[in-house]
């Protein structure tokens, strides 16, 4: 009967304890999702790509489960409706499959060339669509653009320059959040490609790359970062890009064509503005070891 009793007792503090360390998990959980958000809605559609953001960042689909319960129990307790709905079931469904392929390696980077080779099969289909996609993609290319500052483009940060090339303005970053601004070089086929989508979707200010209805209407709110990656996807498998595509892959790859040209370490990190060499040196390794004093200065036996 003691002996009942003593268990009882220790079962009981067990489940508190368990109970406070979930409440504990919660609120870091919300901490990061509410950093992430900066305001934005607490809906479908924003929890789809917050989970997006966790899978790309390497984070384990138990992380996922642990973020969407915790936003659930806030909804609950703040005597809200259930915030998640068929997006985020898909996102959360694709992160489980995707969670095989954990271990085997970075995203795949598009290079100049796979850019280009999409870009210009998108913009073969002629529909707005096509051409919005091939603008993305080679403006995000060109950038080295992380998928929440394609997202954040306006038709006023693309201004022409000299030769028909011209310059993007991204305004704030995921590493510039006192919005100091970096000024981005794009190419004259770049160029062309946004005009060709403002012109075929009649648009001259607000967001640049937008969403667009069937039958044609195009909208005036910015792509989300899921439909993004979805583009980026869809048009590496047209053009044959192997490996695991994600919405970083643009920019993984624009990293390493930079260095097969010759740039150094300090001029990725500029290109791409990172605050430290870790990154961009790791996303380029193999090929920058191809450029080093060993490879450079020690000659073959």
């Amino acid at each position: 009967m003691g002996n009942q009793a003593v268990s009882d007792r220790a079962y009981i503090l067990m489940q508190q304890s368990n109970a406070l360390n979930t409440r504990r998990a919660y609120a870091s959980m919300l901490k990061g999702f509410d950093a992430w958000r900066k305001g934005r809605p607490v809906d479908d559609a924003g929890i789809a790509d917050y989970l997006a953001h966790l899978q790309e960042s390497g984070k384990a689909v138990a992380t996922a489960r642990i973020a969407l319960a915790a936003i659930r129990y806030r909804a609950r307790h703040n005597d809200e409706s259930r915030p998640d709905g068929a997006l985020t079931a898909k996102v959360l469904a694709g992160y489980g499959r995707a969670g095989a392929n954990r271990g085997r390696g970075q995203v795949a980077g598009v290079t100049w060339e796979q850019a280009d080779a999409m870009a210009s099969l998108a913009a073969q289909g002629g529909r707005l669509w096509d051409l919005r996609d091939a603008a993305l993609i080679t403006v995000m290319s060109d950038g080295l653009l992380r998928v929440s500052e394609a997202a954040a483009v306006r038709v006023a940060d693309v201004n022409p320059a000299q030769n028909g090339a011209g310059t993007l303005l991204v305004a704030q970053s995921k590493t510039d959040q006192q919005a100091a601004g970096a000024v981005l070089h794009l190419r004259a086929v770049t160029m062309r490609r946004v005009s060709a989508w403002k012109e075929a979707a009649g648009i001259d200010s607000g967001p640049l790359l937008r969403r667009i209805r069937k039958g044609g209407r195009v909208e005036d709110t910015p792509l989300t970062a899921t439909s993004i990656r979805a583009i980026i996807q869809r048009w590496a498998k047209a053009a044959g890009v192997s490996g695991r595509v994600s919405g970083h892959s643009l920019r993984v790859g624009a990293a390493q064509s930079l260095v097969s040209a010759g740039a150094t370490v300090p001029e990725l990190q500029q290109a791409g503005r990172w605050l430290s060499p870790e990154m961009p040196a790791h996303y380029a390794r193999g090929l920058l070891s191809g450029q080093g004093a060993v490879a450079r200065l020690r000659p073959d036996s």
